[in-house]
């Protein structure tokens, strides 16, 4: 039952609807409400920055420090493509991607998006076919993505060389990326300016009682709250059992091979059959060799060197490069692929934020999640992906 379409079909009720929601609580209550939120990464980073803009109260506990967790981690692709499916995962991350633009504009010179689209090519018959085929289909549905021939190739990447003939490649130009720590630091201080408060301390319990969120326990204290926001990454399931709710997510490492900087070599993110690089505003090459998993956790220099090596096959510029460092992230992913967001009438006083590609969402989810929570508002784009879908 939709809160806000049941309120405004009742006669004579549209303006309360608009005023007061559908628990009767004020949007002057709701701005008041202490709203506590769980995890510094991008996605907690922006729905405190979205809440604190709004007027609202909010505390956000980070156990160590901006992007610390997954987040930092992360290649922070900012993206819509193939992989987006159905359409409604699709729609919500071409909103996200938009949102940076956005965001972008709003945080100011500190935040740092490289935009320039990517570069993804197939040499195998079979996989060019699927290529074409994802493509037609992101067309469809207006995702400003292109096909490539050798010369527009050459042109877009003077500096890569396949290591057999393309049969198939696209441009999705209005892709990017982010540095993600820099990303989530510039947010965070944005989120400090409107006033929300960053407190360094890791929440080991929730105060639950009577069928309401009373407040948390931390490593730095008890803290009273009237909602909390759960984006803790892969830490959020511990904390939602405490309420008595699963939160299904699944392990999925990813090793990226970072090198020291270097002279400008590639201007787009290049997404090659054997690997899938990008190259910083700083201009330190970022690889890694596979979006399912890593299927190892060996982060060590050695693996490092051999992810260089492998994108010095297809990038010569990157041959001899020194690994400056080698990260290994788990991705915030849940059991179906697809995001975790809302309240849940199983948890009262909890709004839920997990989700894998939470770098391109990151934006819209600040966005819709405090329309969501201080509006008292259900927004369609999120209807598909509570955590009532798993029971």
């Amino acid at each position: 039952m939709k809160r806000r379409s049941l309120l405004a079909s009742a006669a004579g009720g549209l303006v309360w609807a608009a005023t007061a929601g559908a628990r009767g609580v004020s949007a002057a209550q709701r701005l008041a409400s202490r709203i506590g939120v769980v995890g510094g990464g991008i996605v907690g980073s922006s729905i405190a920055w979205r809440l604190a803009r709004r007027g609202a109260d909010v505390t956000v506990f980070e156990r160590e420090g901006p992007a610390a967790g997954a987040t930092g981690n992360s290649f922070a692709w900012i993206n819509a493509n193939f992989s987006k499916r159905p359409r409604s995962y699709f729609e919500l991350n071409w909103l996200g991607l938009l949102g940076w633009r956005r965001m972008e504009a709003e945080v100011g010179p500190g935040l740092e998006v490289t935009w320039g689209g990517s570069l993804e090519y197939r040499e195998a018959p079979d996989r060019a076919g699927l290529l074409r085929e994802q493509l037609a289909r992101s067309q469809r549905w207006g995702y400003p993505i292109h096909p490539v021939d050798a010369d527009e190739f050459a042109r877009l990447e003077p500096g890569v060389t396949p290591r057999k003939p393309v049969l198939g490649a696209a441009w999705a130009s209005a892709e990017g990326s982010i540095e993600p720590r820099s990303a989530t630091r510039a947010i965070w201080a944005a989120a400090e300016a409107e006033g929300a408060r960053f407190v360094t301390a890791e929440v080991t319990g929730l105060d639950l009682g009577y069928g309401t969120l009373r407040g948390v326990e931390t490593t730095a204290g008890r803290h009273e709250l009237d909602v909390l926001v759960l984006a803790a990454g892969v830490q959020a399931p511990g904390l939602a059992e405490q309420a008595g709710v699963e939160v299904p997510l699944v392990e999925s490492p990813g090793i990226l091979a970072h090198s020291v900087p270097t002279d400008p070599a590639l201007g787009r993110i290049l997404l090659a059959p054997e690997i899938h690089a990008k190259q910083t505003a700083e201009g330190k090459v970022v690889a890694g060799v596979g979006f399912a998993g890593a299927g190892s956790t060996d982060a060590s220099m050695a693996v490092g060197r051999e992810i260089l090596e492998t994108t010095a096959s297809v990038l010569p510029a990157a041959r001899g490069l020194e690994v400056e460092e080698v990260t290994l992230g788990y991705r915030v992913l849940p059991k179906d692929g697809h995001p975790i967001v809302g309240f849940d009438r199983g948890a009262p006083g909890i709004y839920f934020a997990s989700m894998h590609s939470g770098v391109t969402m990151a934006p819209a989810m600040g966005m819709l999640a405090a329309m969501e929570i201080l509006d008292d508002a259900e927004v369609a784009p999120l209807e598909d992906y509570r955590l009532s879908r798993f029971r």
